[in-house]
């Protein structure tokens, strides 16, 4: 039987979540991830008895699989599939190394040529790594934040880095810069913040942890 799974940390230590509905391939159950790549992490393998025995990745670098290069790592703290470009200047884990942090085995999928996008979706903005780096340490800044909303609202694919930045920022980190993180919220372009607050729904995926740790709710 194969599930989705969601994968979130929570005091450094990961956490899997398990999606009900269940699957007879992993090629049936990628399709459905493949659907909503935001939503979910990657495929989970169970036995008869229900344990979670292998994480089968998507193959393909990103969120949204747009960048269409072969995936290599995983980011370290928001588990994010990334190609050696995309990784380059961030703290990222192995294939290998990432079964050993979780306990279970872990591969990518063989690789398919090419996937459906979705309204996060787009190609790859250059800016996204950029993004990525520089969040935590410029959050803070209006000019910075309102660089980043515009460069949203001209290349939606720029998402990839605000979903890495606020993904990899620390419990502690989240706590001190929450005023300004709600602000962003806040400032986002009208359709980033929609998909972002219809994310949080789903609160161990990607998109829903940025939008929690933006201040949005599916609710509002």
């Amino acid at each position: 039987m194969f599930r989705l799974i969601q994968l979130h940390t929570e005091d450094g230590v990961p956490r899997i979540g398990v999606d009900p509905d269940g699957y007879v391939s992993a090629r049936a159950a990628l399709a459905q991830y493949r659907t909503a790549p935001t939503t979910y992490f990657a495929v989970g393998r169970f036995d008869h008895e229900g344990t979670l025995t292998e994480v089968i990745l998507d193959p393909i670098c990103g969120l949204d699989g747009a960048c269409q290069r072969p995936a290599s790592v995983v980011h370290a703290k928001t588990y994010e599939r990334l190609c050696e470009r995309c990784a380059n200047g961030l703290d990222v884990l192995t294939v290998p190394q990432l079964a050993r942090r979780l306990g279970i085995a872990c591969r990518l999928a063989p690789s398919v040529a090419r996937f459906r996008q979705t309204t996060l979706s787009g190609l790859r903005a250059p800016a996204g790594n950029r993004i990525a780096r520089e969040f935590a340490d410029h959050v803070h800044d209006p000019h910075w934040r309102q660089g980043l909303c515009t460069e949203l609202a001209e290349s939606p694919a720029a998402l990839n880095g605000l979903l890495i930045g606020t993904g990899a920022l620390s419990h502690r980190q989240v706590l001190d810069l929450y005023p300004v993180l709600c602000a962003l919220g806040d400032e986002l372009p009208a359709a980033v913040r929609a998909d972002l607050s219809r994310a949080t729904a789903r609160p161990l995926s990607p998109a829903g942890v940025a939008g929690l740790r933006l201040g949005l709710d599916f609710r509002s």
